[in-house]
């Protein structure tokens, strides 16, 4: 139960590192505040093992596991899904990256050799079904369906981080060093990629609220990150996933009172987010 205490805690720091991310993407480019996440979120967890964590084993065969993650997960993950929420904003982001139980139950079961049961296959169903909504074109539509490539692809890598990140767990003793070492490497990696590739466009006037607003979620994501590293040294994937991606639970709430001004939500939006969210409560369902 602890478990799955934890991963609903990292499901909420998450969501609401999204809505301030949602507002950041107004006043700041999504790169630079993408690294300013990422920035701030590697330095809380590493100010965190430097004070809380008694054996810090750094140079350990597993450890690769997590700078494999890191070179993915979350920079070029948060990446994608940061450039959905610019193109479709945060609650379709959010039920699309939702997705990731999907993805992660198949590795699972492929990789892990773990056995879902039936209500976290009913789960995953109603997941991709909350997908289908999203994607159905109506009158309220005012994005591109290849804009849902970002978010998905955002899912995909999220669940192949789960799945690694649970087989890491099993062979270190901390799993917040996992988690310190998979964000410092995408930190770099991002910040490579950035001096490399990105122009460098001159900084808005409004560039400061923007540094302010991704630093606050880079803190938040470090609270999430922490509590989902946890959980998945705690638990299984086909059933942790589930609840540290289930975002869509507290995204939407969190949208309608703090991002009024920002989107609007409609009917087909709430109605998707609450088939993902029987999707997770299904999968969930023999832990709780």
């Amino acid at each position: 139960m602890l478990a799955i205490i934890f991963g609903l805690l990292a499901s909420f720091w998450f969501a609401l590192s999204m809505v301030l991310i949602n507002r950041g993407v107004l006043v700041i480019d999504y790169f630079r505040g993408l690294l300013t996440n990422l920035g701030v979120n590697a330095l809380f967890l590493w100010l965190y093992i430097w004070l809380f964590v008694d054996r810090v084993e750094l140079w350990l065969p597993a450890n690769l596991i997590f700078v494999l993650v890191g070179i993915f997960v979350p920079g070029v993950a948060r990446f994608f899904m940061f450039k959905g929420m610019e193109r479709l904003g945060a609650s379709i982001t959010s039920c699309l990256t939702n997705s990731t139980p999907l993805f992660a139950t198949v590795f699972a079961v492929a990789f892990l050799q773990e056995h879902p049961s039936q209500t976290n296959l009913l789960g995953t169903f109603s997941i991709v079904a909350g997908i289908v909504a999203l994607n159905w074109k109506g009158t309220t539509k005012t994005w591109r369906s290849r804009d849902l490539l970002f978010p998905l692809a955002s899912a995909f890598l999220f669940a192949g981080r789960d799945n690694m990140v649970r087989f890491g767990l099993l062979h270190i003793h901390s799993p917040l060093v996992g988690a310190t070492i998979a964000a410092t490497t995408s930190f770099v990696t991002m910040t490579l990629l950035y001096q490399l590739f990105e122009e460098k466009k001159p900084l808005q006037a409004t560039a400061r609220k923007g540094f302010r607003l991704f630093a606050a979620a880079g803190f938040l994501n470090f609270l999430s990150y922490a509590f989902a590293y946890t959980a998945l040294s705690m638990e299984r994937v086909s059933i942790i996933s589930p609840l540290i991606n289930g975002s869509s639970l507290f995204v939407l709430p969190l949208s309608a009172l703090l991002l009024k001004d920002v989107e609007k939500l409609t009917a087909r939006k709430i109605g998707a987010t609450v088939l993902v969210i029987i999707g997770v409560l299904l999968i969930s369902w023999e832990k709780m």
